[in-house]
C-alpha cells in the first residue's frame, strides 16, 4: 500500500483499516497550567519567513520557504518537527534529483543549471505532495509520494524520462492516426464535458489518487487533484486540475480555488517547443442572491508586454464573463503559485537573509 501511516483522519479509518490512536505527551501526565498573559502584554507579531525557517532548524533556502507556504495553504501548524519531516520526505523520495545534483556538482569546467533546476523542481513537487498528505492526516511511502507528485505536477514525467515521454507521445499520436483512418474526422474543440470525462477516467484507474481525493483535510477543506493528458493538432497537453473545496451551510461542496496547470508541447521543423500555462480561479461569496465573485490570475512562462497582457485579459473576460479588472496576467516565477499564495513574501524574505 502507498499509505504508510495514518494520523488524525476524519472518521477514524483509511481504506477500511482502523486508525491507531496517537498518545501525546500531554495525555500521559498532567501539565502545569500556563500563566495568563498580562493585560499590558503587546499583541503577538507574525513571525517572518526567515524566523519560521530558522525555528524549524531548516536550511535557509527556497525549498524551506516553499514548505512553509504549503503548510499555510493547508492550514497546518507550523511545527518544526512537521516541516522537517516534510523536507525529509521530499529529499528521500527524490533519487533522480540526488543523482542529477551530484552530476551537476561534478561538472566543474562547464557547469549548467539544468540538472540542479530539475532536482529543485522535483523536490518542490514532492514537498507539496507531502504537505497535502499531512493535511489529510496520512503519510505516504516513497513510491506513493512520487505517484502523488506526478499527479500534481504535469511536467514531472518529462523531467524523469524526457526521451521516454517523447516516444510515448509519438506512439500515442500514431495510434490516433490509425484510428482516424476508419473514423470520422474530429475537428471540434475540446469541451468541458470531455475534459471532465478524461479527468475522472484517469482517477478511476489510479486507486491511490481516488482515496486521497476523498479524504478531507484537517481544516475541513478538501484538496482534489485530477491529472489527465490528450493530443490535439499534433500538440500534446499534460494537465493537472487542482481544486480546493469547502463545505457551505447547506453541506454542499463549493470550489473556493481552482488551478488548471497545463504543459503544451509539440515539434516544429526546427525544434521541439513547449509552453506552460496556469489559470487560477478564486471564488468568494457575493451578496445574498447573487453570483459568487470570481477572480482569475493567469501565470505565463514568458513575460508579456503590458499591451499584450491587457489584450489577453479582455479576451478571457469575454470568454469567462469576469470583469477585466478582476483578471491578472503575471509571469510565472514559482512552480506552484496557487498553493504558495504567500510565497512571494516568503521567498523575498529568504533571499534577503541568504
Amino acid at each position: 500500500m502507498y499509505l504508510h501511516k495514518t494520523a488524525g483522519v476524519a472518521g477514524g479509518t483509511v481504506a477500511g483499516k482502523p486508525e491507531p490512536s496517537v498518545q501525546t505527551a500531554a495525555s500521559k501526565s498532567p501539565q502545569p497550567q500556563a500563566a495568563k498573559p498580562s493585560a499590558s502584554a503587546p499583541p503577538a507579531v507574525p513571525r517572518s519567513a526567515s524566523a519560521l525557517v530558522a525555528a524549524a532548524g531548516l536550511p535557509m533556502d527556497k525549498l524551506s520557504a516553499s514548505i512553509v507556504s504549503f503548510a499555510r495553504f493547508f492550514s497546518l501548524p507550523l511545527k518544526p518537527e512537521m516541516m522537517a519531516a516534510v523536507r525529509r520526505q521530499a529529499l528521500a523520495s527524490s533519487p533522480t534529483a540526488q543523482v542529477d545534483t551530484a552530476k551537476s556538482a561534478a561538472t566543474v569546467t562547464a557547469p549548467t543549471e539544468t540538472a540542479a533546476d530539475t532536482g529543485a523542481k522535483n523536490r518542490e513537487a514532492l514537498s507539496l505532495a507531502a504537505a497535502a498528505a499531512e493535511g489529510k492526516g496520512i503519510e505516504l511511502n516513497p513510491k506513493g509520494l512520487e505517484a502523488f507528485a506526478e499527479a500534481i505536477d504535469p511536467d514531472w514525467q518529462k523531467r524523469q524520462d524526457p526521451e521516454g515521454r517523447n516516444q510515448r507521445g509519438r506512439r500515442h499520436k500514431n495510434h490516433h492516426e490509425r484510428e482516424g483512418e476508419n473514423a470520422p474526422s474530429k475537428t471540434g474543440p475540446v469541451t468541458a464535458a470531455g475534459v471532465a470525462e478524461m479527468a475522472l477516467e484517469t482517477v478511476e484507474k489510479n486507486p491511490l489518487l481516488a482515496i486521497l481525493n476523498r479524504l478531507p483535510g484537517k481544516n475541513g477543506q478538501r484538496w482534489v487533484v485530477l491529472p489527465f493528458s490528450f493530443c490535439e493538432h499534433d500538440r500534446e497537453f499534460r494537465v493537472s486540475l487542482r481544486i480546493l473545496l469547502e463545505t457551505d451551510n447547506q453541506a454542499l461542496n463549493r470550489a473556493v480555488r481552482m488551478a488548471l496547470d497545463i504543459v503544451e508541447s509539440g515539434k516544429t521543423e526546427n525544434a521541439e517547443t513547449e509552453r506552460r500555462w496556469l489559470f487560477v480561479l478564486e471564488s468568494a461569496n457575493g451578496p445574498a442572491g447573487k453570483r459568487p465573485v470570481n477572480r482569475l490570475t493567469v501565470y505565463l512562462q514568458d513575460e508579456l508586454s503590458p499591451r499584450a497582457c491587457s489584450s489577453l485579459a479582455r479576451e478571457l473576460s469575454a470568454l469567462m464573463e469576469i470583469p477585466p479588472g478582476r483578471i491578472s496576467v503575471k509571469t510565472r516565477t514559482e512552480s506552484f503559485p496557487c498553493e504558495s499564495g504567500c510565497g512571494d513574501d516568503l521567498l523575498r524574505g529568504i533571499n534577503e537573509a541568504v
